[in-house]
C-alpha cells in the first residue's frame, strides 16, 4: 500500500472517529483516541503553515504611498528649468542649500533647478540681469534693503498675493508676508529673519573703555554720548550704519518722523531735522567711520567689527559666527543686547526673501521652490545650521526653540518667536521709491558732508520729492 492511500486512509478514520465522539457517550470512547489527536494536530499544523505563507506575501505589499506635505502648489510645469540665486550663503551653507534643491526635486519630479550664489556684486548683477534678460527664476532679496520693492515697482516681479494659494500665504507671519506692498501687493515670500541686536566687543567696550554691558543705551539717540566716550578712552571710531537704500525708513524707526501726510511727503519735520541733525553731530566731532556710515554694501561695516576695530555693531545673531570664523580671538569678547529702541518706539523686520520674475517660463515650478525654502521644515532645519530666525510660526513647535541656549549667538533664541511676531512695518506704500529715496540721498549727504543746514537740506529734498509725485 502506497503512502498516499495511507494517509487518506488515516483521514478518513481520523473523520469517522471524531464523529463517533460527538455522538457516543463518553464512557464508551474508543482507546485509540490520543493517535487520532496525533494526526489531527499534524493536519491543523499543516494549514498553519500554509496560512504564514499567505500572510508573508500580505506584507510584501507595498502601500501606494500619500500626497508629499511639502508639495502645495499644484500645476507645476513637467520638465521645468529654473534657476536660483541666493545672497552670500556660499560656501558656508552649500551642504544645505544643495541638499534642500534635492529635496524640492524629489518633491517635484522632474524639476531641475540650478544654483548660483552671489556675494558684494548681487543687487548690481541682479540689476543687469533684467537688463540682459537672463534674470533668475527666483532670487533671494533683502526686504530690509528695499530690494524687493525696487523690482516690484519696476513691474519684474511676480505678485505672491495672487498667485499663491491663501493656504500657503497663511504659513507665514501675516507682518512678515505683507512687507514692501506695492500698490497694495506682496511680490516676496519671507524666507529667514534676524533680530536685530547691538554686539559688543568687550576688549574695545569693556577692557578699555570701562563700560559695562548691562549698561548699553536702550534709546537710540543715546548712543551719540557712548561713541564720545568711546572715543575719548580707546581712540575707536563708532560702527553706525544709514540704511542709505532706505532712509526713510530710519527716518520713521529711529526718529519717529512721519514720512507721508494725505499722500504728501512730509519727512522736513522738526522730527526729521533732528534726526539728521544727530547724525551730522556725529560726523562733526568725528565719532563715526565715515566710509561705513553711508555705504552701500551692508558687509562694510561688519568687516570694520571682525577685525577688532569697532566697540559695537548692529547686526543679527546669525553672524556671530561669521565672526568667530573669521577672527576667533574675537569671539571670547563677544557680547550681545537689545537694539536700542528708536522714538518710533517700533522695532524694524530684518527680512530675507523670496521672489520670483515675472516673466519666467515656469512660474509654477518657481513659486513652488521660493515656497519650499521658505516652507517650516526648510526653515527649522536652516535655523539649526545658523542663528537665523524662521518667518513661519510653525517651526518654533520644535523643541529647538525651547531649550535654554549656551552660546553668545543662540542666546535670544526661545524669545524670538515673540520677538518676530510683533515686529511691524510702519511705512508707508512710498511712490516711485527709488527716485525719491535718491533725493533724500541726495540731501542727507549735502547736511553730512557739505555744510548744508539740516532743515534746509529736508526742505529741499521734500518739495523735490513732492514735484516728482505730482503734490
Amino acid at each position: 500500500m502506497n503512502k498516499k492511500r495511507l494517509f487518506l486512509i488515516v483521514s478518513l478514520l481520523t473523520l469517522a472517529s471524531m464523529i463517533l465522539s460527538a455522538c457516543a457517550p463518553q464512557a464508551t470512547q474508543a482507546p485509540q483516541e490520543p493517535q487520532v489527536v496525533v494526526e489531527t494536530q499534524v493536519v491543523r499544523e499543516t494549514q498553519i503553515v500554509e496560512q504564514t505563507k499567505v500572510v508573508e506575501k500580505i506584507v510584501e505589499v507595498t502601500p501606494t504611498p500619500g500626497p508629499n506635505p511639502e508639495a502645495v502648489i499644484e500645476g507645476v510645469e513637467p520638465n521645468a528649468e529654473i534657476s536660483l540665486w541666493t545672497f552670500w550663503l556660499s560656501p558656508t551653507f552649500d551642504d544645505y542649500i544643495q541638499s534642500t534643491i534635492a529635496r524640492f526635486e524629489s518633491t517635484y519630479p522632474g524639476v531641475k533647478v540650478t544654483w548660483a550664489d552671489h556675494q558684494a556684486t548681487f543687487l548690481d548683477d541682479y540689476r543687469n540681469s533684467f537688463a540682459a534678460g537672463t534674470a533668475p527664476d527666483v532670487a533671494n532679496l533683502s526686504d530690509t534693503e528695499g530690494w524687493v520693492r525696487e523690482f516690484a515697482t519696476k513691474d519684474l516681479l511676480l505678485s505672491m498675493s495672487d498667485n499663491l494659494p491663501q493656504s500657503v500665504i497663511d504659513q507665514y507671519f501675516p507682518g512678515l508676508f505683507n512687507l514692501q506692498l506695492v500698490n497694495g501687493k506682496s511680490y516676496q515670500v519671507p524666507w529667514y529673519q534676524a533680530i536685530s541686536i547691538e554686539l559688543i566687543n568687550n576688549q574695545i567696550y569693556g577692557e578699555k573703555a570701562g563700560l559695562k554691558v548691562e549698561d548699553f543705551p536702550t534709546k537710540y539717540y543715546d548712543l551719540a554720548p557712548l561713541c564720545k566716550t568711546i572715543k575719548e578712552k580707546t581712540g575707536t571710531l563708532c560702527d553706525i550704519r544709514l540704511t542709505v537704500t532706505d532712509l526713510l525708513r530710519d527716518m520713521a524707526y529711529q526718529g519717529g518722523v512721519k514720512v507721508m501726510t494725505d499722500g504728501k511727503f512730509t519727512f522736513d519735520s522738526p522730527e526729521a531735522a533732528t534726526w539728521l541733525q544727530w547724525y551730522v553731530d556725529l560726523v562733526k566731532a568725528n565719532l563715526v567711520d565715515k566710509t561705513a556710515l553711508v555705504t552701500d554694501q551692508d558687509r562694510v561695516g561688519l568687516e570694520i567689527f571682525t577685525s577688532g576695530k569697532a566697540a559695537f555693531y548692529q547686526t543679527g545673531p546669525q553672524l556671530i559666527r561669521e565672526v568667530r570664523a573669521s577672527n576667533p580671538g574675537l569671539y571670547g569678547y563677544l557680547a550681545a543686547v537689545p537694539l536700542p529702541a528708536g522714538v518710533s518706539g517700533a522695532t524694524a523686520p530684518t527680512s530675507m526673501a523670496m521672489s520670483v520674475k515675472k516673466d519666467t517660463k515656469f512660474p509654477k515650478a518657481s513659486l513652488a521652490l521660493a515656497v519650499f525654502f521658505t516652507n517650516p521644515r526648510s526653515q527649522l532645519e536652516f535655523s539649526k545650521i545658523v542663528g537665523i530666525y524662521p518667518s513661519t510660526p510653525a517651526s518654533y513647535d520644535d523643541p529647538f526653540f525651547t531649550v535654554k541656549p549656551v552660546a553668545i549667538e543662540e542666546s535670544v533664541r526661545p524669545l524670538a518667536k515673540d520677538l518676530i511676531s510683533v515686529q511691524a512695518d510702519i511705512m508707508p506704500e512710498i511712490p516711485q521709491f527709488q527716485e525719491v529715496n535718491q533725493i533724500v540721498l541726495d540731501a542727507v549727504q549735502q547736511a553730512l558732508f557739505n555744510n548744508v543746514p539740516a532743515q534746509q537740506a529736508l526742505s529741499d529734498a521734500v518739495a523735490k520729492a513732492n514735484a516728482l509725485i505730482g503734490k
